[in-house]
């Protein structure tokens, strides 16, 4: 017999010795949410069985999802006006590179500070508007059904079945 194939059996008789020592007894209370057959279960059966859950929180998701869409796109429009602004600074600062008496160096360390002042009274009202408003509900209540799903056994114990049979790589 050679080196390989002693080292391979060696390996399946520990692997083998592992496996009855983690294999629960007979008889020995299962794990919360365990059925009979778990085991056997393929990833495509465990997918299956996590439909119902994934359904609950579907339409969340999907509000959730359209409000940072929304969120984005205002952002972007947001972004786009403040740059513009920024360059009308931005030529101001140049100009006053060129002023001997100062006054466009004041003129724009006024404009720089006023831009700042506007834009962080901006943010302060994005965050306080009713779109972040609805954002924020719509978070809580994914935490709070994420919270519910928590403690569901079956859910939990199909969770594990699917990390342990690396369902999540298979793709």
């Amino acid at each position: 017999m050679n080196r390989t194939m002693k080292s391979a059996i060696a390996a399946t008789s520990t692997l083998a010795s592992l496996a009855v020592l983690a294999a629960p007894a007979a008889g020995a209370p299962q794990p919360a949410g365990a059925q009979p057959g778990d085991d056997a279960m393929t990833c495509e059966q465990i997918a299956a069985e996590l439909m119902p859950y994934m359904h609950q929180v579907q339409p969340t998701a999907q509000e959730i999802v359209a409000t940072q869409q929304r969120q984005f796109e205002h952002g972007l429009e947001k972004g786009k006006q403040r740059q513009a602004e920024h360059q009308v600074i931005a030529g101001m600062a140049t100009a006053a590179q060129f002023d001997p008496t100062g006054a466009s160096k004041r003129a724009y360390a006024a404009a720089e500070m006023a831009q700042m002042a506007k834009e962080r009274r901006e943010d302060a009202a994005e965050a306080a508007s009713p779109q972040a408003q609805q954002a924020k509900a719509q978070y809580q209540q994914m935490a709070a059904q994420a919270q519910a799903l928590q403690g569901d056994g079956r859910l939990q114990r199909l969770m594990q079945l699917g990390q342990q049979k690396g369902c999540d790589r298979k793709r």
